[in-house]
């Protein structure tokens, strides 16, 4: 996806991280960064390793809690399903969806 169909539905406040993840059964991988943008174009490349999998990007908030630090996540901006080889992405939070 380019990145400006990424950015076109994406507002992102100054102080919002963005976060992604992976998930392709018993193996996945994460990240964080400033841009849902960044996040996306990570998640997709992450998501092409696998044969199998999902992914998503969420806005994300750390918040002090007494263990140091957590992230408290909020909308999901971007979900990716990938099947035999081929990935799908969606708007929106479809990660239930698929498993």
């Amino acid at each position: 996806m380019p990145e400006s169909g990424i950015t076109a539905f994406v507002e992102q406040e100054d102080d919002v991280l963005a976060s992604w993840e992976v998930d392709a059964g018993d193996r996945g991988s994460a990240g964080v960064t400033g841009s849902a943008a960044a996040a996306a174009k990570d998640m997709l490349a992450a998501l092409a390793a696998f044969h199998d999998g999902r992914g998503r990007v969420r806005f994300a908030r750390v918040i002090p809690s007494m263990s140091g630090a957590e992230y408290r996540y909020g909308a999901t901006v971007l979900t990716a399903h990938r099947r035999a080889g081929a990935t799908t992405t969606v708007p929106g939070d479809a990660w239930d969806l698929v498993q």
